[in-house]
């Protein structure tokens, strides 16, 4: 898919409505790879495809950034940790929807309106697809101020 494509589906899924239940967030996977289960666990080929959605990535940063301003950067690491925790069950339901995703990369982030727009590339594991995907939530909880 193409940098315009991934803004239309972006645009639509900014669209959509958000409640204060399940419906508080929404993700879309904007592009998909294939898995890496054996026998196709080419490890060469993870780290190809992997840098080509970085890339992806960055493209489409630059043009949400000429949207929307400048993007601000997160880790999700210590949300990751919190999220490994048995005694932590408190996250925020965007960061907890994540984590149980398995999309601990680091995310890009802008604001749009009353919403909080984040992208960035998953990989769950390395026998798992690795995933460009975008999200976004009315809740601003869980994001620095």
């Amino acid at each position: 898919m193409s940098v315009q494509q991934h803004l239309a589906r972006i645009s639509d899924l900014l669209a959509r409505p958000l409640n204060g239940s399940d419906a508080a967030h929404h993700l879309v996977i904007l592009r998909e790879s294939r898995d890496f289960a054996p026998p196709n666990d080419d490890w060469d080929e993870l780290m190809r495809i992997s840098e080509e959605f970085e890339e992806e990535l960055i493209a489409l940063a630059a043009a949400l950034d000429a949207r929307w301003g400048p993007h601000a950067t997160m880790s999700m690491e210590g949300w990751f940790r919190a999220f490994l925790d048995p005694d932590e069950d408190d996250l925020p339901p965007f960061f907890r929807y994540l984590c149980e995703s398995g999309y601990f990369g680091d995310l890009l982030y802008w604001r749009v309106g009353d919403r909080l727009l984040a992208a960035s590339v998953g990989h769950e594991d390395k026998e798992e697809p690795v995933v460009l995907f975008a999200g976004v939530t009315g809740s601003g909880e869980g994001f620095p101020t």
